[in-house]
Order: C-alpha cells, then sequence, then structure tokens
C-alpha cells in the first residue's frame, strides 16, 4: 500500500473510496506509530467529490475522526454533497 499511499497523498481530489483508503492507511500508520515520519508532508485542503450525505457522515466519522475545523461539506446542486478537508496529507 506505500506505492498507493504516496500516489493517494499527493492528489488533492479523491473518490470516496480512495480517500477511505487514505484514512484507513493513516489509521494503521498512527497504531504502528509510523505517522510521525509522514509529517512531513503539509497540511493542505483535499476535496472528496459526489457522494451523498450518508457517506460523507460516515467519511468524516471513520477512524481517524475528523476533528473540528479539519472539515466541511457543500450541498451540490445535483443533491450529492462534496466534502473539503485539511489533513496532513
Amino acid at each position: 500500500m506505500a506505492d498507493d499511499y504516496e500516489r493517494l497523498a499527493d492528489k488533492t481530489e479523491l473518490s470516496h473510496e480512495e480517500a477511505l483508503a487514505l484514512k484507513e492507511e493513516l489509521r494503521k500508520r498512527d497504531e504502528d506509530g509510523e505517522l510521525a515520519a509522514d509529517l512531513v508532508h503539509p497540511a493542505r485542503w483535499h476535496v472528496v467529490s459526489r457522494m451523498d450525505s450518508f457517506a460523507a457522515a460516515s467519511f468524516l466519522n471513520t477512524s481517524p475522526l475528523t476533528r473540528p475545523g479539519e472539515g466541511m461539506v457543500s450541498n451540490r446542486s445535483d443533491g450529492m454533497v462534496d466534502i473539503y478537508r485539511f489533513a496532513l496529507v
């Protein structure tokens, strides 16, 4: 997953599946104590596009949790939502 992690970490717009995979990798690295090494990545805004509101809420509450001020949900005209989140990767 290291190559996939680097590829996903460099993207600013992710699909729902890519964003969940990236969050899962971050959770695993945090549990293994490897997350501190990733702090060299600058924090930046990421966009997860075109999901329904339930999927957005589930994503924001998936471990590691999105803390206050780190995420925002925006309604789209097609009934879906986009998530904007500030993260280290």
